[in-house]
């Protein structure tokens, strides 16, 4: 009901502090879960009941606790029966049960989804993903690559993933 006057200018729908950007907004009951993921291989599963009612100008609470140069790139609401498909930005991925994904209070520092260091690169997108979904993957050259979600390989969390796409030394996804 907050938004539901919009003026032609728009209306503020939360403030945020200096270097802080919206990525994600979710249409949710209330009585989901959340599942939130950073560049640095983090993820976090909560309870969305931890985040009270606030007002349109709220700046809201914190969902997982970042580390300096890291960021959520990813949010999403829980859908159970998926699993969770993980990609970095030198091709690398894996599908995680989501039942790996233990639910935690908001604001920790969350679990390892998928190793970042080495050959993998930072994590650019997490999905929720079922068995019989197709998944395009594009890098910054523009290569395309369309395959099937059990195309990538089932693994618990805290691996590193196996190659999804090739890529010159010079291209990302």
């Amino acid at each position: 009901s907050a938004f539901s006057h919009p003026r032609s200018g728009g209306i503020q729908a939360i403030t945020l502090e200096d270097g802080d950007e919206v990525m994600a907004a979710r249409r949710t009951d209330g009585r989901r879960e959340v599942l939130l993921a950073t560049k640095a291989g983090m993820i976090i599963r909560f309870s969305e009941e931890e985040v009270r009612p606030m007002g349109r100008t709220a700046a809201g609470v914190r969902g997982i606790d970042v580390d300096e140069g890291d960021a959520v790139i990813c949010a999403d609401v829980v859908q159970e029966g998926a699993s969770i498909l993980t990609v970095t930005e030198r091709g690398y991925g894996k599908r995680t049960p989501l039942e790996e994904y233990r639910l935690q209070g908001r604001a920790g520092k969350g679990i390892i989804d998928i190793k970042t260091e080495g050959r993998n690169g930072t994590v650019v997108g997490m999905l929720q993903v079922r068995d019989d979904d197709d998944v395009l993957l594009v890098t910054t050259k523009g290569k395309l690559i369309r395959f099937h979600a059990t195309d990538v390989k089932l693994q618990g969390r805290n691996t590193m993933g196996v190659r999804i796409v090739d890529l010159d030394a010079d291209d990302k996804v």
